[in-house]
This record gives structure tokens, sequence and C-alpha cells, in this order.
């Protein structure tokens, strides 16, 4: 038992979305411009609840999946819970089906447009890895697939949990740009990372079409795309200039260590090192937005 609970437990890979998660959903709360109350606290909660089940779906499905394929790399092997044999592929696809069914009945209580986006978030998630579609192994579908389903589905999911019934707002544009940019640009930096072993494994996807190089060229070209976004929703006030403020000050404190190990740091070990305290600065500044929007 001991042994399928941790196995469950690794198989979420829930430490590698849990703040991001939370982060892009709070921002697709923040900004709506609809008046935050007391009644909305659970919406916010069940919505963030539905989010993360959703992405520890995209996870899930992809490691029962790719179980096989991980079996080739030692790293993965050991960090695949299916190939290291802490649980069998038969159990690991009944939790899998068994989260995403969670995620979809929250969904449905949230209301009908929540419920369509976040089941269409599973679906491109379930498709993404399913070896009979496998849209991660189909180039440029594959950077927008995972742009969507661990980004920008969660922001609309939660804006529209707040705002259930307006059509696409302007204020919508920038802050989705902005979040599925920085996502699509997580997926060629894995693709980047993994290349040799997807090669082994025969994936064929973005990266190993355009090659290496032009991956670090428009994984540049999706940082600067993400920063003007995130600049022009500063600008237009969709996102209060005293929250930057309160970034830059704890971007002080977050970023000084990573600047430091930059100095030492190339290609992809100089992204990792930004990526958590990066995700701990908008984690903090978010909150803080949130809970000044009660008042």
């Amino acid at each position: 038992m001991a042994k399928t609970i941790t196995g469950v437990i690794r198989l979420t890979r829930y430490e590698d979305y849990l703040v991001q998660v939370i982060v892009t959903t709070l921002l697709g709360f923040l900004i709506t411009s609809a008046h935050f109350s007391l009644t909305n606290i659970p919406r916010m909660f069940w919505v963030i609840l539905a989010n993360l089940l959703c992405v520890a779906f995209t996870f899930m499905i992809n490691d029962v999946e790719d179980a096989q394929d991980d079996a080739r790399d030692t790293a993965k092997a050991k960090r695949n819970p299916i190939s290291a044999g802490l649980l069998s592929k038969n159990l690991g696809y009944f939790f899998t089906i068994l989260t995403a069914a969670l995620s979809a009945i929250i969904f449905y209580f949230l209301g009908p447009i929540p419920f369509w986006l976040g089941i269409t978030c599973l679906l491109i998630s379930a498709s993404y890895s399913w070896r009979i579609l496998r849209l991660k192994a189909i180039p440029v579908i594959d950077l927008l697939s995972h742009g969507l389903m661990l980004a920008g589905l969660q922001l609309l999911c939660a804006y529209y949990v707040i705002n259930p019934y307006t059509g696409i707002h302007y204020d919508l544009v920038a802050p989705f740009i902005f979040v599925v940019a920085i996502s699509v640009r997580g997926q060629l930096f894995n693709q980047v990372r993994d290349f040799e072993c997807d090669i082994k494994a025969g994936i064929r996807h973005t990266t190993s079409i355009i090659g290496i190089k032009t991956a670090h060229f428009l994984m540049t070209a999706l940082l600067t795309l993400a920063v003007i976004m995130f600049l022009h929703s500063l600008i237009i006030k969709i996102i209060p200039l005293w929250i930057f403020l309160i970034m830059a000050i704890l971007g002080v404190f977050f970023l000084k260590k990573p600047l430091i190990e930059a100095k030492k740091s190339r290609g992809l070990a100089l992204t990792y090192n930004f990526q958590n305290p990066v995700l701990y600065i908008g984690l903090i500044s978010f909150t803080i937005w949130t809970i000044t929007r009660f008042f």
C-alpha cells in the first residue's frame, strides 16, 4: 500500500507545476474588472483545485504513456514511477482517469464556460500524450497544445469563473499571450534538454525539425514577446504599477543568487536557475494583489 501511495504521488509530479498553476490562475482572477467579494473565495479555491487536477492529469497521462520510452533513459526511468516499478501501468491509468474525472466534476459546478474550457484542456492533455494521437510528436502542434493546456486555458477558466457572462475582452489578450508565450518557451526548453533521449525514442517534435540553434532563437523571441505583453499590461493598467514595484523589490532578494550564478552558468542551466525564483516572485505579488482586491 505504501509503495502504491508513493507511486501515485510521484506520478502526479506536483512539484513541477504547483506554483505555476496557482500563479497563472490568480492572474486570471486578477485581470477581471469584477468586484471581489467573500462569495468569490470558494469559487477561487475550487478553480485553483480544478486547474491543479487538470494539470496533474496532463503529467500523469504523459508518464503512463511514456513509461516504455522512459525506461530507456536512466534518469527518466528513476523519475517515472511506472518505469521504476512503484506502480503498475493499469493502476497508473486508473488514478490518471480518476484525476481527470475529479477535475471535470469541479469544472462542471463552476459554470458552463469554465466547464467547457476545462474539458477542452483535458482533451488536449489526453491527445498530447496518447500514443494514437500524440500531439507532442507533431511539430508546431506540440508547442501550441502545450501553451494552451499548461497556461492559456487555466487563465481563461479563472477569468470566466469571476466574469461568467462576458465575451472575449481586450484585457484578456496581453495576459493570455504572456502566459502562453512563457509556456511555449518552456516546452522548447524541455525539447532541447531531452533532445538526444527523444531522438533515440523516435519522438519527432518541433526542435527535432528546426534544430537546437533555431530552438534557442525561438526561446529568446518568445521571452521577448512575453516581456512586451507584460509591459503592455502595465501601460494599459491591466497590471497596476505598484504590483510591478513589489515584484522589483522581491527581485532584489529572490534573484540575487541566480544573478551571481549566471556568471558561471550558460544555456539551459541559466534558464533553470531563474525559473523558480521568478515563479515565487509572481506567487507572492499576485497573492498580495488578490488580498487587496477584497478591500
